[in-house]
């Protein structure tokens, strides 16, 4: 696998928010790409999620260092000009929103962590843009600006192929995080006595 090395800094999600280490980074090619992507379409104002994408400024301004796109280059220039004011207010504000919601942000980074490709240590970053996202409320593949639901599979599956495996029913993955949650002893608690008996079935299950 075609990786690229950097030195940067990540948040410690986990047990302290303000605690930051440097560490030497492997972007694997595959995340590169789906990165990419999702921060052209963040930069765009395609998807609405905050600048930076839930990352720290360093390690996002590394992350894109690594990317080395010129489109993304002019992209988060065109983003602090004039022209850009709505979609960057949105941004702000959708990170105002998320910030409300930090503890369950952080349930699922911890969740996703748990089961990270250790071969991959880019996977971290990752989990945290995938649990970033999973607090907007549509469907996870939207909002991260993903052309299909199967290029989400293929993501979690290099990232956290543990957990992939998991989702054995095919249910829709942030509902299936949000399940695992439960089922961890979280608060995120599905009244239905089983998902056959749920009203909301469809809504979870891809059939």
């Amino acid at each position: 696998m075609e990786q690229g090395l950097h030195h940067h800094r990540i948040d410690d999600q986990t047990e302290n928010s303000s605690k930051n280490l440097i560490l030497p980074i492997h972007y694997s090619s595959l995340n590169l790409g789906f990165c990419k992507q999702i921060m052209r379409a963040q930069l765009s104002g395609l998807i609405v999620l905050p600048h930076g994408l839930g990352l720290d400024n360093q390690t996002y301004l590394a992350l894109q260092k690594a990317i080395n796109d010129q489109q993304i280059f002019n992209l988060e220039q065109a983003w602090h000009q004039q022209d850009s004011t709505f979609i960057r207010e949105r941004a702000a504000f959708c990170g105002e929103l998320f910030a409300m919601k930090a503890d369950e942000r952080y349930e699922l980074i911890n969740l996703l962590s748990q089961y990270q490709n250790q071969q991959d240590p880019s996977s971290q970053l990752m989990a945290v843009i995938i649990a970033t996202a999973s607090l907007t409320k549509f469907h996870l593949w939207e909002s991260l600006g993903l052309k299909e639901r199967k290029d989400l599979g293929s993501l979690i599956n290099h990232n956290f192929p543990e957990l992939f495996a998991l989702n054995t029913d095919n249910m829709r993955w942030k509902r299936f995080f949000y399940r695992q949650l439960c089922e961890q002893g979280g608060d995120y608690i599905c009244r239905a006595p089983s998902c056959q008996e749920c009203q909301s079935y469809r809504e979870c299950f891809v059939s």
